[in-house]
């Protein structure tokens, strides 16, 4: 936006400074030109802005490194020895004495062919599997603050001074 000034006859109620433009509109919306009511002031500010860089200085973070953590899987075979019973049958076979009817009382109607089931049970290994937490693996990160330190090797020249011409002079040393 342009400012002007320019400097009209300066009178009481009208101020030396006015900007460009200001009776193309007037600023309360009433008329506007210069028959407009001179008893106004400048209504509007004049208002510069001001501005400068400033200097910040500071850090920023970069990736330094990545720690990679993966979880495989291996199979490890393990013996268990799991102790289990059985049942078995033994026959014997023992002579009788006497009639049939005496010792099982059974009759003559009795004799024909039957069959009996004699059951027989033994244990059976049975192996089931489980997921068990056994330890949990934790990665935090933490900050250090750490400062570095250079070593330079920096060259230096010395003159060494073999008089032997005899004479004791004075050697000077300006340091």
């Amino acid at each position: 936006m342009l400012w002007s000034f320019g400097a009209k006859a300066p009178s009481p109620e009208r101020p030396v400074l006015v900007y460009e433009g200001r009776y193309e509109r007037a600023p309360d919306g009433g008329p506007a030109g210069p028959d407009a009511d001179e008893r106004d002031d400048l209504q509007e500010d004049l208002r510069v802005q001001r501005s400068e860089e400033e200097v910040r200085a500071g850090i920023r973070e970069r990736e330094a490194g990545r720690v990679n953590v993966r979880k495989s899987v291996h199979t490890e075979r393990e013996v268990v020895r799991v102790p289990k019973r059985r049942e078995e049958v033994d026959i014997e076979r023992v002579p009788a004495v006497g009639e049939a009817r005496e010792a099982s009382g059974a009759t003559e109607e009795d004799i024909g062919e039957d069959e009996m089931v004699l059951q027989i049970f033994e244990e059976e290994v049975v192996v089931t599997k489980r997921v068990v937490l056994k330890e949990e693996v934790r990665l935090r990160k933490r900050v250090v603050e750490d400062e570095e330190t250079v070593e330079v090797d920096l060259r230096k020249e010395e003159v060494e001074v073999d008089d032997q011409s005899g004479r004791q002079g004075s050697l000077t040393s300006q340091e």
